[in-house]
């Protein structure tokens, strides 16, 4: 490893790093809609025996790829908290300036029915990463009711881990999601977002709790570039009319200052329209389902609108006219493997999907440069109707329109893969 040694640092960390993250991982705000990188793809892309086999080389490769490892976590069970918070609490007894714990910069949380103890663990992690940018909180809870149903009943996320992450996270932050049925209450959600003000992208399933009274604060997000709310990626009727959500886009309303970066909105429709009115222009992306009912405001309200994605299978678009959106994505209300009889596909997915794009190549859109359909979930089995997809394709490409796949291919000869 003579060679190694004589090489700087600067020269062999990148190479190492290229192995050891997943593309996109560290990336402060999602993805691209039309990125062919999926968030999901951030966790099938870990090899874990690349890992094991590169911290075996050398001394040297091991105090790098250790520090790499530890950049993202996926917490999933009690015992891995645990095994990560005495191995943060140990680095940090030995070296507090090149603890482990200050190398992390995104934790993923995806534990079931965590319990208090669980929550009181990872509070001892979150005070070892002083340098954490992302949180991902996708912790969920399951309940059987009486007529042995499983429920997901709303759960809070505990002050005291809002504390930890205040506290030790403030600075660094920039990315916080919220994504399944744990959430932060109000008053916890106010203190993150008035202490962490690098926040450049926000996704709030919900809030936690009832408001007794109207907001009355006067909240300014100054970096804050995307904004996603509800329950994504499906944004169901449960979103239709959200009190806490819709309170929150009003108290961010009073004043286009408050969200001066705001270029990317997702939801159902707690799109209020004076939310709209002042923040509309500045959005290039937006995301939500056909039928929401203030889609004709959203499209007139953002004249600087670029992308819109559209969930489907949902009641059929109405036509559009803007002069600037060049993207359009359909993409599939579930990304779970779906399978179904072929008579039910095409009379359920086939047909409004033929009427979907009828209405799109209707609309007024001089500037549409591109239709994505997203063949996953629930829009997988288009691939066996290649007859449909090469009549489509010989009609978006008649107009200059370039319609491809999930991977972003060209569906030139009716098949996407």
């Amino acid at each position: 490893m003579g060679i190694l040694c004589d090489l700087p640092v600067e020269v062999w960390r990148p190479i190492l790093a290229s192995l050891v993250r997943s593309p996109g991982v560290l990336s402060s705000d999602r993805q691209d809609p039309f990125c062919e990188v999926r968030d999901i793809d951030i966790f099938l892309n870990r090899d874990i025996k690349t890992h094991s086999a590169l911290l075996l080389v050398c001394k040297d490769w091991y105090d790098v790829v250790i520090e790499l490892i530890h950049e993202h976590l996926h917490l999933t069970s009690m015992e891995q908290v645990s095994a990560i918070a005495n191995r943060f609490e140990e680095s940090l007894r030995h070296s507090k300036q090149n603890a482990l714990g200050t190398y992390t910069r995104r934790i993923d949380l995806k534990l079931s029915n965590p319990s208090d103890q669980c929550s009181d663990v990872l509070i001892r992690i979150l005070l070892c990463t002083p340098n954490l940018e992302i949180l991902v909180n996708g912790n969920y809870y399951m309940a059987m009711n009486p007529n042995f149903h499983v429920t997901p009943p709303q759960a809070q996320t505990r002050t005291e881990v809002i504390d930890a992450l205040i506290n030790t996270c403030s600075r660094s932050l920039r990315r916080v999601e919220w994504t399944s049925n744990e959430y932060p209450s109000w008053s916890d959600l106010m203190r993150v977002l008035r202490t962490a003000t690098s926040i450049t992208s926000l996704t709030l399933a919900n809030i936690y709790g009832s408001l007794t009274e109207r907001p009355s604060q006067y909240l300014i997000l100054p970096n804050l570039k995307t904004l996603v709310l509800g329950d994504s990626p499906s944004f169901s009727h449960a979103s239709l009319g959200n009190v806490p959500l819709n309170a929150f886009l009003t108290m961010l309303a009073k004043s286009p200052g408050q969200l001066p970066s705001l270029q990317r909105l997702e939801g159902f429709s707690p799109f209020s329209p004076d939310f709209l009115r002042t923040h509309g222009s500045k959005v290039r992306i937006v995301r939500t389902v056909a039928f929401t009912p203030l889609l004709h405001e959203i499209i007139a309200t953002c004249p600087n609108l670029d992308t819109f994605i559209t969930i489907f299978p949902h009641h059929i678009l109405d036509l559009l006219s803007h002069p600037a959106l060049k993207r359009i994505g359909i993409f599939p209300i579930s990304e779970d493997p779906v399978g179904v009889p072929q008579a039910i596909f095409s009379a359920y997915i086939m047909k409004p999907l033929e009427d979907l794009l009828c209405q799109i190549d209707e609309s007024q859109l001089p500037k549409l440069a591109q239709v994505r359909i997203r063949n996953i979930g629930t829009l997988a089995n288009i691939t066996e109707h290649p007859v449909f997809l090469r009549r489509w394709w010989k009609r978006w490409d008649s107009r200059g329109v370039r319609f491809d796949d999930k991977d972003g291919r060209p569906v030139q000869s009716g098949v996407c893969r």
